[in-house]
């Protein structure tokens, strides 16, 4: 009789993998392909910490990301912005309250040929070329679905790019289309190359150019900036960018243990290695060792 008792709790246990939680679990995710570099570092780790944590993420233009997540086809994403105001109240309208956490901030890059003279831009200029198609300049773009487009076209106050505007394929195609074109800007996001320790990213920066830029006129000028990882703080370099996850599952699943897994000691340790900023400064102690004996050099 007892044994009988007993059996539905037995039935009623469930295996770990069958559990969900903020580390344990699986989610699908959309990312921003500008993304993928820094979200499969901390997707490793993460589920390297966490062994029932399982990510399924999957990697496109920030245009298909927010398609799918507005359709509903997925509930959480990360991308290189918040959501605008637009898709805020079109997503209230389907009864959904995303949570939206800035775990770091980016950066848009602009590139030139190694042998280009110019390279160095005011701000207000570098917008002009931007739209003057007869001006000699040619700017490519690594995908016109990308999050980068949307920020020209913002920036332009229109719905499509100049005709001196042209959208490649890969970030690959970009580069070695700056490499043979004296007269071309490549468009980038600046985590394609933020790692300076990185073997790929020193071989990328001795084939072209950083462009320095400066502050818009009605800011505090702080003279021709590149996007360093120290010009992000502060907003320094005029086109930076913030990253965020974004989730509507509306439960404490293993989505948002990822975000605060990105947001803690070692997620931010990551971006940080990873050329980008931070949102979180993690502490830094450091030890002096006191000692007498001084000496003076003259």
């Amino acid at each position: 009789m007892l044994l009988i008792l007993l059996l539905p709790a037995f039935a009623c246990v469930r295996k770990a993998e069958q559990m969900e939680g903020p580390t344990m679990g699986t989610l699908a995710i959309m990312a921003d392909e500008n993304m993928k570099d820094i979200v499969k570092q901390e997707e490793e780790i993460f589920e390297r910490n966490y062994q029932y944590a399982h990510l399924n993420i999957q990697y496109a233009t920030e245009h298909d990301v927010m398609e799918a997540f507005l359709k509903d086809s997925i509930r959480t994403i990360m991308i290189n912005r918040a959501l605008t105001d637009e898709e805020k109240n079109y997503l209230v309208q389907q009864n959904s309250n995303p949570r939206q956490i800035l775990f770091a901030t980016g950066a848009i890059a602009f590139i030139k040929n190694r042998k280009a003279a110019d390279t160095t831009y005011v701000y207000e200029d570098l917008l002009r070329r931007f739209k003057d198609d007869a001006g000699g300049s040619v700017f490519v773009l690594e995908n016109a679905k990308s999050g980068i487009t949307q920020e020209i076209l913002k920036l332009l106050k229109q719905d499509q790019l100049p005709k001196h505007f042209y959208a490649l394929n890969t970030k690959q195609e970009v580069l070695e289309y700056v490499e043979s074109h004296e007269n071309a800007i490549g468009i980038v996001d600046y985590s394609d190359f933020s790692d300076t320790d990185s073997a790929y990213t020193k071989d990328v920066l001795s084939k072209i150019h950083l462009l320095g830029v400066t502050r818009p006129a009605d800011s505090t000028q702080v003279g021709f900036v590149q996007p360093f990882q120290y010009n992000l703080q502060d907003r320094k370099y005029p086109f930076t960018r913030d990253l965020y996850f974004i989730s509507k599952t509306g439960r404490e699943d293993v989505g948002i243990g990822f975000a605060s897994f990105i947001c803690g000691e070692i997620g931010q340790k990551i971006i940080l290695k990873a050329g980008l900023l931070p949102k979180f400064q993690s502490e830094r102690n450091i030890e002096l060792n006191y000692t007498n004996d001084i000496k003076v050099v003259k």
